[in-house]
């Protein structure tokens, strides 16, 4: 039964599509501030990490390098991107994988970010 419960009130990528591509302007700043909340969540996760904070109690530079690794597992190489911007990659992507629109939103915003900002090694 509980399953069941968490399946239908999980946020999935269909559910931020329709917010993002919708003409409501309520339901466009929504999925604005969702993305938002995304990026930085995942800034601050990766900043808190175990391996971050270890190498930050010997050398700040170490710990903010390994922060900046984590978060770009997550979100790619991104810098200078704005909301905006990721707004229409993730619409792009859902577009492209219809058949991810039913998982977790977060992780096909991960994907989409993944996908067009590749970090070049």
């Amino acid at each position: 039964m509980l399953i069941f419960v968490l399946l239908t009130t999980m946020f999935t990528a269909n559910d931020l599509k329709q917010k993002c591509a919708s003409e409501e302007l309520d339901a466009r700043f929504y999925c604005l501030g969702y993305l938002n909340g995304f990026d930085d969540g995942t800034s601050i996760t990766s900043a808190t990490e175990p391996q971050a904070m270890a190498a930050s109690a010997l050398d700040s530079a170490a710990g903010v390098a390994i922060a900046i690794q984590s978060y770009r597992r997550i979100n790619g190489c991104n810098d200078g991107v704005t909301v905006g911007q990721v707004m229409l990659v993730f619409l792009k992507y859902v577009d492209n994988h219809p058949e991810e629109l039913h998982l977790p939103a977060a992780v096909v915003v991960s994907r989409a970010m993944l996908a067009a900002f590749p970090c070049r090694q």
